[in-house]
């Protein structure tokens, strides 16, 4: 048999008892008596099965002695020795963590073997429910449902906001909640569960001040005859700098985006816009809330019969970028596309080029009528100067009356008719 302990500083009940347990096979070396408690705080070390204890010491008070060895002896099974007067109290000791109690000099050695066995046994459960709390690597605590006064705290907990058990006891649950947070606290406390609840994420304050952010879980149980709640508080503050920096990025990249003056936009493999910026948006005539998560041919059902379709296409299955100039007739524009194909999908980057289209256009008109004009000038002005010319060769200037001269002047006025009038072709040619 492992030793046992009895704390009793009557010498006539510690006889007693010392009797009973060499009755049910333990041995005068495995029995360690402590008369006072100054003798249980000097112990060193843990090896005790179970603990006999009376309540009322010279030097500790009967309300007090078990809380003390409890805390001494968290791991090891605990029977109070009580008098007549004290079984209220003792009753209260195994709400608060006892095995089992005896009335002094009402027992016999059958019932203290049952006893001591009994206690072993419940402990032993007790113990594999304490160790998953108090060793878990989740930090979790207990705290008064009522008083939030903190009843128990686990080593993990202590590591994460840098208490001693003894801070903690002096402490309620919402002062580790910044005092800001003290209204959503009370607010959260009343939608907990009875069975769980995902409370969501908070911020909690570090013993040095500093704030961090925890994932918290709780339910409803009893605590040592209170009502309680309790807590797992995953520390995420890694995870919550990592989600924010990389918000910012995002918003960082969002802006690059937003402040360019092409624009943007990027379909999923579904063709689904999930992201455009406010250049895409001017230009197709959508808000953002019409296009994100449609997909591109359902809202631009004409695209799907020109370039857009086609090499959209084409550069997601060969894994190539695209870039090309096309119309799209319903909003009556045309677009400088360049587009590359993503492991999500694709994306595209475009100018609006109309304006520059219809300059283009401009241009080529003015071109075809200057070779119109240029074409006029040297076939059909040529005849009528030519015959002009060839008309004034022949005119008689020595005499006047001569008849030829009015045939020649009806030659000469009709050629210089047919050249105002291709004078006039060639005026109407430059207008555009």
């Amino acid at each position: 048999m492992d030793k046992i302990l009895v704390i009793e500083d009557d010498q006539f009940a510690y006889l007693e008892i010392e009797f009973l347990l060499k009755g049910i096979g333990y041995v005068k070396e495995d029995i360690v008596r402590c008369a006072d408690m100054a003798e249980v705080m000097a112990l060193k070390g843990n090896e005790f099965e179970i603990i006999l204890t009376d309540l009322s010491l010279p030097d500790s008070d009967y309300a007090d002695t078990f809380d003390r060895v409890h805390n001494k002896f968290s791991y090891t099974p605990i029977i109070v020795l009580t008098g007549i007067n004290e079984i209220a109290f003792a009753i209260k000791t195994i709400q608060n963590g006892a095995q089992d109690y005896l009335v002094k000099g009402d027992f016999d050695k059958k019932m203290l073997e049952k006893a001591i066995n009994y206690a072993i046994e419940r402990k032993k459960i007790a113990n594999d429910y304490t160790r998953v709390f108090k060793e878990s690597p989740v930090p979790m605590y207990v705290f008064d449902s009522t008083t939030l006064r903190f009843l128990g705290i686990n080593t993990a907990a202590m590591r994460q906001y840098g208490y001693t058990v003894e801070d903690f006891l002096a402490l309620t649950a919402d002062e580790i909640w910044p005092a800001g947070d003290h209204e959503a606290f009370n607010a959260a406390i009343h939608n907990i569960n009875e069975a769980y609840s995902d409370v969501g994420q908070w911020r909690h304050i570090h013993k040095e001040g500093h704030i961090f952010f925890v994932h918290i879980y709780a339910h409803h149980t009893w605590f040592e005859d209170k009502r309680a709640w309790v807590v797992s508080a995953i520390n995420i503050d890694k995870k919550v700098a990592a989600e924010m920096a990389l918000i910012e990025r995002t918003k960082e990249k969002e802006n690059i985006l937003e402040s360019i003056t092409d624009g943007f936009y990027t379909l999923n493999n579904d063709w689904k816009f999930t992201y455009v910026n406010k250049e895409t948006e001017k230009t197709f005539q959508r808000k953002k809330h019409d296009l994100i998560g449609k997909s591109m041919w359902d809202i631009f059902p004409e695209a799907r019969h020109n370039r857009f379709y086609t090499e959209y296409v084409r550069a997601k299955a060969e894994n190539t970028s695209a870039h090309f100039e096309e119309e799209y007739a319903p909003l009556g524009i045309w677009l400088s596309v360049n587009a590359y194909p993503t492991e999500d999908g694709i994306t595209v980057y475009f100018v609006d080029v109309t304006e520059q289209r219809k300059h283009i256009d401009m241009i080529q008109t003015q071109n075809k009528r200057l070779r119109e004009i240029a074409w006029i000038q040297s076939h059909e002005v040529r005849a009528p100067v030519a015959n002009i010319q060839g008309l004034l060769l022949l005119f008689n200037f020595e005499d006047f009356s001569d008849p030829i001269n009015r045939e020649l002047m009806d030659n000469i006025i009709e050629a210089t008719n047919k050249l105002d009038e291709i004078t006039r072709r060639i005026t109407n040619h430059t207008y555009i």
